[in-house]
């Protein structure tokens, strides 16, 4: 069966994908969704995507690819698996699901010194500059962004889609709904499920 792994964001656990989980073992795929040691902000991005790279590696059989879903922060901690570690060759399909692509300012929030990750995700930081640099990697792997446009933690709003990528606007309020809305898993069934 195929394996599908979600990527959660900041202050979250696998647990937000629930539902979504529970969607893809109804259409027999293998569901991973781990939660991340300090994916509070107080990891750097990079070593939250090396936990990623341990969990497929570990889980999604050698030769064998896998859909992969980042939520808020696990979509650009997806972006530098797939873009710095190599990890476009296990992956057949890519969501992003409300992701700062091009950071928000909400990171400025928490302080540096002790939220690296947090950091990471500030506009123009070097670790978006970095995915910006190495995003032709990714130029032969279908992906899409889903945002909403009345996003209250990616600010502006329009941080969340992803420029040359296909992307599906979802109006809802409240960020952390994002995984629960029937219509941002509808959409991301219709994209993964595609071919």
């Amino acid at each position: 069966m195929p394996h599908i792994v979600f990527v959660h964001g900041i202050f979250n656990t696998g647990r937000v994908f629930a539902l979504m989980v529970r969607d893809a073992r109804k259409k027999q795929l293998i569901a991973h969704a781990p939660s991340f040691y300090h994916a509070d902000g107080r990891a750097p991005l990079a070593e939250v995507a090396k936990q990623l790279q341990k969990v497929i590696e570990a889980n999604v059989p050698v030769g064998e690819k896998c859909f992969l879903v980042g939520f808020s922060m696990g979509g650009i901690v997806a972006r530098h698996y797939l873009q710095v570690l190599g990890g476009q060759e296990r992956v057949e399909r890519f969501m992003t699901i409300g992701s700062p692509h091009k950071g928000t300012i909400m990171a400025y929030f928490l302080p540096r010194r002790f939220f690296p990750g947090c950091a990471d995700m500030r506009p123009g930081s070097a670790f978006l500059q970095a995915l910006a640099e190495t995003e032709s990697l990714l130029h032969d792997l279908p992906r899409q962004a889903i945002f909403t446009p009345i996003d209250t933690m990616i600010v502006p709003a329009t941080n969340a889609q992803w420029q040359g990528v296909e992307t599906h606007s979802v109006g809802l309020h409240f960020h952390p709904f994002m995984p629960y809305s029937r219509r941002v898993r509808r959409a991301m069934w219709r994209f993964l499920e595609s071919r």
